[in-house]
């Protein structure tokens, strides 16, 4: 959300580009519609969010490593089916050429 984005939608109080950059986690990690987080900043307070901003950070953070982890294990997983599927091809092959 930009900057000029954010300021239209807030009722309660307007902010500037390093606050915005600061909630920017909190935005990322609800995934929600830019009206509803805008809704969020004017009915809690836009210090409150800002005093937890660290927090927001290290939840992101933690997000991308738990995502990263999730792709590494599908990936080890599928390397394991494909390796399996390659030595019932080869048996195959193998087959037909002694036959």
């Amino acid at each position: 959300m930009t900057l000029a984005e954010a300021n239209g939608r807030l009722r309660t109080v307007q902010i500037n580009e390093e606050q915005l950059w600061y909630i920017n986690s909190l935005y990322i990690l609800l995934d929600l519609d830019k009206d509803d987080f805008c809704k969020i900043i004017d009915a809690v307070g836009l210090d409150k969010l800002l005093k937890k901003r660290l927090h927001y950070d290290r939840l992101l953070i933690a997000e991308e490593e738990l995502s990263k982890k999730e792709k590494y294990i599908q990936a080890k997983q599928r390397l394991q089916e494909i390796a399996f599927e390659k030595m019932e091809l080869e048996e195959v092959v193998n087959a037909y050429k002694h036959d």
